[in-house]
């Protein structure tokens, strides 16, 4: 419905098509109808697994070109996260173990860094500085292991600030619990505390943003797609927009919804599983 309040059409571009082609495309397609019908019929289609053919590629459905780019996003998501989860947990707890130093310092001050400049700011450095003034990094496609690293910065440098931080307040907490007084007094070192104790109980806030993490890092790969030619569902959907591709659109917003439900569900379980207090407070 959204889409129908914006100016334009799926065949306003054709500058060329005669009026009489566009009149019985535009019925072929079903849009002289209403939008209450068209909505009907669309949801009747997608129940039965059905979601129709791309309007500017009528030669293939929407389900094929979604499978064609999930391969793409669905990669460099994983080894963004993969990335970020790996990054996150070292750094906040070597800066928790060195607390008051120097590197806690450059930590805080290299993660609030990240955090205030965006992936349009970050994409365009990275590809300037290690692909045209150093010409040490490819900049175009996932074509090997290498191509992954100027991508997966762009996409995972917010994320990773923000789980760092989020992790660093957690474990402070934790810190300062009774159970920490008691496993130091049992003669525990800083290490194992650290990672056998208070890592475990600061899970929750990190398994809470988890979710929203793994969806941001599959739907925010839009720019980072466009920016390194990455042929994945980012491109897609910023074509099909530009296109007015409206089965396209509608596919794929679907689809992310269902990916971001599914994803939630499995923290939710993954929570109550790691403190049964949710599941008793429930």
């Amino acid at each position: 419905m959204l889409l129908k309040l914006l100016p334009g059409g799926p065949f306003d571009d054709e500058a060329a098509l005669n009026p009489l082609v566009k009149e019985t495309l535009t019925k072929q397609w079903g849009l002289h109808e209403s939008t209450l019908t068209q909505i009907v019929r669309y949801i009747s289609s997608a129940l039965r697994g059905d979601f129709g053919i791309s309007m500017m590629h009528p030669d293939q459905t929407v389900g094929s070109i979604i499978q064609q780019g999930l391969g793409s996003s669905l990669s460099l998501s994983l080894v963004t996260l993969l990335f970020v989860l790996l990054g996150a947990f070292s750094l906040a707890l070597v800066s928790i173990r060195f607390r008051g130093t120097w590197f806690e310092s450059l930590v805080d001050q290299t993660m609030i860094a990240m955090l205030s400049l965006p992936s349009l700011f970050w994409g365009p450095f990275l590809i300037y500085l290690f692909g045209f003034y150093f010409n040490v990094l490819p900049v175009a496609f996932l074509s090997s292991p290498i191509h992954y690293v100027l991508p997966v910065l762009t996409l995972g440098f917010r994320p990773l600030a923000t789980l760092v931080r989020l992790l660093k307040t957690s474990l402070n907490e934790n810190l300062h619990l009774d159970y920490v007084r008691t496993a130091k007094a049992k003669g525990l070192g800083t290490w194992g505390i650290l990672v056998h104790h208070v890592l475990r109980n600061s899970m929750i806030p990190f398994l809470s943003y988890a979710g929203p993490l793994i969806t941001g890092l599959l739907s925010g790969s839009f720019l980072v797609e466009m920016l390194f030619a990455i042929p994945g569902l980012g491109s897609q959907f910023i074509s099909s927009l530009n296109d007015r591709d409206y089965t396209l659109i509608v596919g794929l917003t679907l689809f992310y919804g269902a990916i971001l439900i599914i994803i939630n569900s499995l923290m939710d379980v993954f929570m109550r599983l790691l403190d049964p207090r949710l599941t008793e407070d429930a």
